[in-house]
């Protein structure tokens, strides 16, 4: 999706503006967000903590295992832009996710 590609690079263009004492800068958020792992069809509705160029912060109660495949779908001024990642780590409130590529 062209469109997403571009709200992405934008998106990390400005978070390389940021500085921090993190390899990646972040920032706190609070954006609900629908997310599913890859393939399925169970959607879920949660929050984002944090965002940097590299990953965010996932809020929710389940977490998926590490490792798994995660599909976001953010809401932008100009429709939804679909980002894919992930699960790096986990704890009881959520999980950290890693973006990629596919």
């Amino acid at each position: 999706n062209p469109r997403g590609m571009s709200a992405i690079i934008a998106f990390r263009r400005w978070m390389l503006s940021l500085t921090a004492r993190r390899r990646h800068p972040r920032i706190d958020s609070m954006v609900p967000v629908e997310w599913h792992v890859f393939g399925s069809a169970v959607r879920h509705l949660s929050r984002l903590g944090d965002l940097s160029i590299g990953g965010a912060f996932l809020r929710t109660p389940a977490p998926k295992p590490v490792g798994s495949p995660i599909v976001l779908d953010l809401a932008a001024p100009r429709g939804t832009v679909t980002v894919h990642a992930r699960v790096a780590w986990t704890d009881s409130t959520g999980m950290g996710l890693r973006f990629t590529t596919t």
